[in-house]
């Protein structure tokens, strides 16, 4: 069983024993206090900490799909394909610009090609 799918059955047993959410804000609420902790831990050595964190906020972000009877693995299946189809874009604009590689080019030409990659998808 992947985890994702043990995910999605252990929040069906912990609804079905009662310990749920009521909504979605609950949950969005506490998505962004994940993110919160997640922040705080990105600037200190405690790597370990960071990872439990990071790990946290993916389930809670999992749990919003599964609330939502949203397939978690499909979502995030549905998000690598876009990142793909759009990075191959991005890819192609920087060959196209004389690119070989964007190491080294400024944040802000990275968001400038990934932003004509998402209006072209």
């Amino acid at each position: 069983m992947n985890i994702l799918t043990k995910l999605i059955e252990l929040e069906e047993e912990a609804t079905n024993f009662g310990f749920k959410w009521d909504n979605s804000e609950q949950i969005m609420r506490q998505i962004l206090s994940e993110c919160s902790e997640v922040e705080v831990h990105l600037n200190d050595k405690n790597k370990e900490k960071l990872q439990e964190e990071i790990g946290d906020l993916l389930h809670a972000i999992f749990t919003l799909c599964a609330f939502n009877k949203i397939n978690p693995l499909e979502t995030l299946e549905n998000s690598v394909y876009k990142f793909e189809r759009r990075f191959r874009i991005v890819q192609q604009l920087a060959k196209e610009q004389g690119y070989t590689s964007l190491k080294g080019e400024s944040f802000e030409k990275l968001m400038e090609l990934w932003d004509v990659a998402k209006r072209t998808i």
